[in-house]
């Protein structure tokens, strides 16, 4: 809102014919006495101006001035009344020249710019922002106007403004040196000579720093500038003070060692491509500064000087061993090199890094021992070298860690006995240890980490029993123990970790019964307790396990009948077979989306709508015959994948049905069955069945090992209605999944698992890809088995020693 009363002005051009002399504020007296500025010598001159010469002509206007107007326009801090310091000096002549000849005079009194430039707007604004945009790209014609592109500009600390073409500049910095070098000469009166930052007002009138829009947005929109000194500005409004703090903060330059440190990693590591860093790597808004930014690169600017705190290139590929150049980067916090191809050691110097609070080193080929230094990055919050090849034990100076949140060690090669001066990582929450050679006594001082949310331990040579100082971890919310020896273990520790959600004790040599209290963890959702020694009954709290969705009770020794509600609403597999359990199915048994195994049980298998499993169950069972068949001396398997027959003329049974987490198939002619057991956790949405279209050397077959079953858990096939006799038993293996991609991340996995055939191992810890020298070639595994009952079975089981994946063809003669 704005009151305009109409005042008669000269349609004379005049610098100042803002000047109002009906103002009350106007005396004619007072400017005549004063003396006027010469910028030819720096001085005030004796010779007076006229009142016209200085005001110009006030006849034949026609034009309107607002009186008043609202505060905020853009140009109110030329009345600052701060500013009452004026400076004697002789103005250069170079930047004289630029000046634009009817602005060269101000005159005085002060006239209020906000009355000039509303004058102007209404009759140039609209040509001055042509006209610059014209210059700007290099146009030669004015329309209509002059390619006048002159704004004021002052600097702080001096009373005398200037005004500069843009078109002599043509960029910030020759635009900033220059006007620093136009002020030169008053800076030497000055007692601070301070750095100064150019900032600029733009056509909304609001002030910016300098440099964050390109440079012909900004000779478009820019109206004024003004030279600050850094860490100190007027204060127009408490918004803009927070701005223009940030602005400045974010401006400061990057430590120099750290910018040439970066550069040589950045061409080490060939990531020019990807992080092509020109500026200054610390630059405020800098795409590779975002936080989902990769490469990312994030810096503290809040001293003087800025310092790279956050370097990630995460599964980019980079090759070679970690250069030293990375650690002149010594405020580094946030460190991610992971699911790279890095090899070598991790150096010593790791440990002058002492501000890290994230580590991240995982699926790498690193190899030597893990470096004790490690132990001085007592800052660290998580800690990653997982799925490398590192060896011996793991350094004791890693309890140093008392900060320690998160460590993720798993298949990372290490051995020996977990140290035990882990028991002072009292601030641990998340260990993952599995799948590596730790050995002696699984250790009792874990049960004191009591803020412990998540333990993996499987897959190792520890041994028992399961200490009963578990029970004080009641904060536990994913626990998954498995594979060990030496002695019992129970489930009494079980009792207050109601928080479980995965609870997982896989081949642990458990006996005893299973705990009641176990049926009141509400929030259990996945309960593996296979391959044990439990005896008992399957307690009847089960049946209140609502969120249970996967239950695995195989190979105890568990009797009585099933709860006869234990398939729960969101129960989706159940395996509870070969334990010596009868009684018959539970009422819901076939309930819409959950399957169920009872093989190797006396459950009444009669209500099941499939008579063919019914049939093969009735077979499996001890001393019984399957006297629907004509007893065979011989089958072929084509796993996972339709029939087919080899170059060599054998016929492929059609094996290509899909399993789930606890399944049970039979073949179209009942000679042989076969059953999953085991889901992916962190794969809601898995294939058991893995392909692949490359072709498999060392074979005249490659058709047959495109297919594979793969679980992660275990898988068998059972032989029915067979001959007794000696068998030759051949396993046709090639690795389908993993890749020999050296220059990849993606080539550095294993997949391990153990072979039995009729309950005797004949492979530990199998990996196709070492046995066949690489992925994609094809290799047979011949063994002899006895048949002395109508069934036979081969399986093949993870145990929690990696993914339990992998590609095989059985073929068994008489």
């Amino acid at each position: 809102m704005e009151l305009q009363l109409g005042l008669s002005l000269s349609t004379t051009h005049n610098p100042i014919d803002g000047s109002d002399i009906n103002n009350k504020e106007f005396d004619p007296k007072e400017i005549l006495s004063l003396k006027p500025w010469s910028h030819d010598y720096g001085c005030l001159l004796d010779k007076k101006r006229s009142f016209e010469d200085a005001f110009g002509k006030l006849k034949d206007a026609s034009q309107t001035l607002p009186l008043l107007l609202w505060s905020g326009h853009p140009n109110d801090e030329d009345d600052d009344k701060r500013e009452k310091k004026r400076l004697s000096c002789r103005l250069s002549k170079i930047h004289e020249e630029v000046l634009e000849e009817d602005d060269l005079v101000v005159g005085w009194p002060p006239i209020k710019s906000w009355r000039k430039k509303m004058l102007r707007q209404r009759q140039v604004g609209d040509r001055i922002v042509k006209n610059r945009v014209a210059a700007a790209a290099g146009g030669s014609e004015n329309n209509g106007g002059s390619n006048s592109m002159y704004v004021k500009v002052k600097m702080e600390g001096v009373a005398i403004a200037r005004k500069v073409d843009l078109r002599l500049f043509h960029s910030y910095q020759t635009l900033t040196s220059s006007l620093i070098s136009m002020f030169d000469k008053c800076l030497q009166l000055e007692k601070d000579n301070a750095n100064y930052t150019l900032a600029y007002q733009d056509k909304d009138g609001d002030w910016l720093l300098a440099g964050d829009v390109p440079w012909q947005t900004f000779i478009v929109s820019v109206q004024r500038l003004e030279l600050l000194k850094n860490g100190v500005m007027r204060i127009l409004s408490f918004s803009f003070f927070v701005v223009w703090v940030f602005q400045v903060v974010s401006a400061q330059p990057t430590d120099p060692n750290e910018v040439a440190a970066l550069s040589k990693m950045i061409d080490y590591w060939n990531l020019r491509g990807k992080l092509n860093i020109t500026t200054d790597p610390c630059a405020q808004n800098a795409i590779w500064s975002n936080e989902d930014a990769n490469p990312r690169i994030a810096c503290d600017c809040l001293g003087s000087t800025c310092h790279i705190t956050h370097l990630k290139i995460y599964a980019l590929d980079i090759a070679g061993e970690i250069p030293s150049d990375l650690f002149v980067l010594k405020e580094l916090m946030d460190l991610n090199l992971g699911q790279n191809v890095l090899n070598g050691s991790i150096p010593p110097e790791i440990g002058q890094l002492s501000n890290m609070q994230y580590l991240s080193l995982g699926i790498n080929n690193l190899t030597g021992p893990v470096p004790p230094e490690l132990g001085n990055l007592t800052k660290l919050l998580s800690l990653s070298f997982s799925s490398n090849n590192f060896f011996g034990p793991l350094p004791i100076a890693l309890g140093n860690l008392t900060s320690l949140q998160q460590l993720y060690i798993d298949s990372s090669g290490v051995s020996g006995q977990i140290p035990q001066e882990f028991e002072n990582l009292k601030s641990l929450q998340i260990l993952w240890a599995s799948d590596n050679l730790f050995n002696g006594k699984l250790p009792d001082f874990l049960g004191t980490l009591t803020k412990l949310r998540v333990l993996r331990l499987q897959g190792t040579l520890l041994e028992g029993s399961i200490p009963s100082s578990f029970s004080a971890l009641n904060n536990l919310e994913d626990l998954r123990i498995g594979d060990l020896s030496g002695e019992d273990s129970s489930l009494e520790f079980l009792k207050t970790q109601t928080n479980l959600s995965i609870l997982v004790f896989r081949n642990c040599l458990i006996s005893g019964e299973i705990p009641e209290q176990l049926g009141t963890f509400s929030k259990l959702k996945l309960l593996d307790l296979s391959f044990n020694k439990l005896t008992g009954h399957i307690p009847d709290s089960f049946q209140d396990l609502a969120a249970l969705q996967y239950m695995y009770l195989g190979n105890n020794n568990l009797s009585g009948e099933l709860p006869a509600n234990i398939i729960g609403p969101q129960l989706n597999a159940i395996d509870v077979s070969f334990n010596p359990l009868s009684g018959n199915l539970p009422q819901n048994f076939a309930k819409v989306g959950s399957s169920m195994i009872v093989v190797g049980t006396s459950i009444n298998a009669n209500g099941l709508q499939d008579s063919k499993v019914s049939g093969m169950l009735r077979c499996l069972q001890a001393d019984l015959k399957c006297s629907n068949k004509v007893p065979s001396s011989s089958f072929s398997i084509k796993c996972g994948g339709t029939g087919q027959t080899s170059a060599s003329g054998i016929e492929y049974d059609d094996d290509s049905e899909i399993l789930g987490a606890a399944s049970l198939q039979t073949s179209s002619d009942n000679f042989w069955a076969v059953s999953n057991v085991g889901n992916f956790i962190s794969n809601p949405s898995p294939g058991y069945i893995a392909q692949t279209d490359s072709q498999i050397t060392e074979t005249l077959d490659s058709e047959l090992y495109k297919k594979a079953r793969i679980s992660p858990s275990s898988l068998r096939y059972y032989g029915l209605g067979l001959k007794n006799g000696r068998y030759n038993v051949e396993l046709h293996f090639a690795e389908i999944v993993m890749d020999d991609v050296t220059q990849s991340w993606k080539g550095l996995g294993r997949r391990l698992f153990d072979v039995y055939i009729q309950g005797n191992r004949v492979l530990q810890d199998f990996n196709i890809q070492k046995e066949a020298g690489g992925s994609k070639r094809a290799m047979i595994k011949k063994f002899e088995a006895n048949v002395t009952t109508p069934s036979w079975t081969f399986t093949s089981f993870g145990l929690g020693k990696a993914l339990a994946a992998y590609h095989f063809k059985a073929h068994m003669d008489l």
